[in-house]
């Protein structure tokens, strides 16, 4: 048995557990890129793998009160069905072309995904903390929502559902940067409320994976080897380490990977 994909899988995992993106942004590429996988199948892998290394972070965050279930649900009413519409799109796209041109097509998207990520990761890291303070007159996270705001939140929640459906990347990073903007709430809740939505929106949209075959279950179970311990430690030792200089230097990581990829295919 191959041990790479369970060493990166420690090593998403550990990135994950500290700096709580990352997840698909990091497996998507290094299923397409180094372990040679078919771009649809590493898109349904990846999310097999983050459903189940998210699930504990989120029941740890319900159990602290630090999820906005409002603002969680109203997100997956957009994200949810835009994610399947993103699956469907990759199946036209399997059903439209040859396996090469598949690859080349999916490799763009991902690429130009990646270098959207990372650079929502900058912007994100760059705000002020006085942007999470809520302001007079202003909705303060805890009453709930008006029916505007959750129209918004809706529209939101497709766009960034899509982009998971499509390529598996986005349901940590693009949609805590919406959240982080848009949501004036603790640190502490926006993120509990992110993971809480992207655990349920990558176990919907990998179970319409699976069912269009898009998932190795094989090399599921290998990332997950290394994937759950690496979570647990990158808890652990997150604490004890600055978080935005690490999330940085893995936002300018992403798009690097991700230019790299778009100038080689």
């Amino acid at each position: 048995m191959d041990p790479t994909p369970t060493l990166f899988g420690l090593l998403v995992g550990f990135l994950v557990g500290l700096t709580g993106v990352g997840g698909g942004s990091l497996m998507t590429p290094f299923l397409v890129a180094v372990i040679g996988v078919p771009a649809p199948t590493a898109v349904g892998t990846d999310l097999t793998f983050a459903t189940l290394t998210k699930l504990t972070g989120s029941m740890q965050h319900y159990r602290q009160q630090s999820v906005n279930l409002e603002v969680a649900i109203f997100l997956g009413l957009g994200s949810i069905p835009a994610g399947l519409l993103g699956v469907g799109t990759l199946e036209w796209i399997k059903g439209a072309y040859e396996p090469e041109t598949v690859q080349s097509i999916m490799i763009t998207i991902i690429a130009s995904t990646l270098v959207l990520v990372g650079a929502s990761l900058i912007f994100r890291n760059l705000l002020p903390d006085s942007m999470t303070t809520p302001k007079p007159g202003v909705w303060d996270g805890k009453s709930r929502m008006s029916n505007r705001r959750r129209f918004y939140t809706v529209i939101f929640g497709a766009f960034g559902g899509y982009l998971v459906g499509l390529t598996s990347i986005g349901s940590g990073s693009v949609m805590a940067v919406i959240l982080l903007i848009l949501y004036p709430m603790a640190p502490a809740v926006i993120v509990g409320t992110d993971i809480a939505h992207a655990t349920v929106l990558s176990f919907v949209v990998g179970l319409a994976h699976m069912t269009q075959g898009n998932v190795d279950f094989v090399l599921a179970t290998s990332l997950l080897l290394g994937g759950i311990p690496g979570v647990l430690v990158g808890s652990r030792v997150a604490p004890w380490l600055p978080g935005k200089p690490l999330k940085m230097i893995l936002a300018c990581m992403l798009i690097f990977v991700g230019t790299r990829l778009l100038l080689t295919r």
